[in-house]
């Protein structure tokens, strides 16, 4: 008898346990719809873009390209949105100038030496994607790596004003080996 009482009691307090265990271990709902613009907080927000030096181009610049949403429905019925580049004249004056730029790396390759990474004006705080739009990334091509570092890195090449509808790239910047 003392056996039954006992183990029903342990399993009333587990019962009860549970219940107060239960709102604190559970995941509320989140609706994006929901969030104050005044605290969603970005990259951008956080982080004033790198001030450049010397004859690097500003990313001011860069920044004050246009991005257009372009959503579509594809044959199968699945919606399709696109970030397209609307350039200004001035970001138009530098296709295919050498220009020089300064900014972080952001590595495409699993690799100390970087050949293909990604420049913008902001420190990586994410090491699956960068956290701002895409008129703030521009893709660097070298024919000769370069070790990657956490510090901003200046680089100059022949820069391509163009847009890549797969990868989304408003820019790339082509280094030559000297």
């Amino acid at each position: 008898m003392k056996n039954i009482t006992s183990s029903k009691i342990t399993f009333f307090l587990i019962i009860i346990f549970s219940l107060f265990s239960l709102n604190a271990l559970s995941f509320e709902k989140f609706n994006l719809n929901e969030i104050d613009p005044d605290e969603n907080i970005i990259v951008e927000d956080l982080y004033e873009p790198l001030k450049v030096t010397g004859d690097a181009l500003p990313w001011q610049l860069f920044s004050q390209t246009k991005e257009i949403e372009d959503c579509t429905i594809d044959k199968d019925g699945f919606d399709y949105c696109l970030i397209k580049p609307e350039y200004n004249q001035k970001i138009k004056l530098y296709n295919g100038k050498v220009v020089t730029l300064m900014g972080y790396m952001f590595p495409l390759e699993q690799s100390e030496k970087q050949k293909n990474f990604l420049l913008g004006p902001y420190p990586l705080s994410c090491p699956f994607h960068y956290h701002v739009g895409p008129s703030q990334v521009i893709e660097i091509n070298s024919d000769q790596a370069i070790d990657f570092s956490f510090d901003p890195v200046t680089v100059k090449g022949e820069l391509k004003v163009k847009f890549n509808k797969e990868t989304g790239i408003f820019y790339y910047l082509e280094l030559k080996a000297s």
